[in-house]
């Protein structure tokens, strides 16, 4: 799953295909190649199961994507970078309709009490089915419950799987967003490397 093979890939390959063959499975570069870890499909399977247990949510619907996946972005705007040591973080897709509502009516209150937290930004998320969650400020009694349940949950992964880097939270209502997200991607890289050449 080298940046090699992906370019090479994105030539001859369908979008769905690169997107089960490079974003779905159970290697992930950042437990194999940063950690190096003795069992990385058991170390990312134990992580998984952790996620599910500590945020309420199905094992099946938890999954790292992103540099932290890879190695190396996908963002079509980021022309393949590496993963950053020091600014890159760990894109954690979790896909909960329940917590995606909780998250879109807490800011649907806020916008009602006329809360300025960049709805831009956020909006454009929500129209792609998803919500990024990385540091919530506790002015909504649902982030106040949300940064009490991430905190202890920060902690803890970085003691039991040795993760240095942020967890960015990725909250989507379904798989098919997550796929539709993707494949987006996926074809504006395509694109872009057309455009290139």
């Amino acid at each position: 799953m080298t940046k090699e093979n992906f370019q090479a890939d994105i030539e001859v390959k369908g979008n769905s295909e690169i997107f089960l063959n490079y974003l779905q499975g159970n290697q992930i570069w950042y437990f194999t190649d940063y950690l190096k870890v003795e069992n990385p499909s058991d170390t990312y399977d134990n992580f998984k199961k952790f996620v599910s247990q500590s945020l309420g949510v199905s094992f099946n619907n938890v999954c790292i994507v992103g540099s932290g996946k890879l190695g190396y972005s996908l963002a079509p705007d980021k022309n393949f970078s590496d993963f950053n040591e020091e600014e890159s973080d760990i894109d954690l897709v979790i896909v909960s309709r329940n917590y995606y509502y909780k998250f879109w009516n807490a800011y649907l209150d806020l916008y009602e009490d006329k809360v300025n937290i960049g709805y831009r930004y956020i909006t454009s998320n929500i129209f792609r089915r998803f919500i990024s969650v990385k540091e919530p400020k506790p002015i909504h009694p649902f982030f106040k419950d949300w940064i009490s349940r991430i905190e202890k949950f920060n902690k803890d992964y970085q003691l039991l799987f040795g993760i240095k880097h942020d967890i960015n939270y990725r909250i989507y209502d379904s798989w098919e967003s997550v796929e539709r997200y993707h494949l987006k991607g996926i074809q504006e890289i395509k694109e872009l490397s057309t455009q290139e050449k």
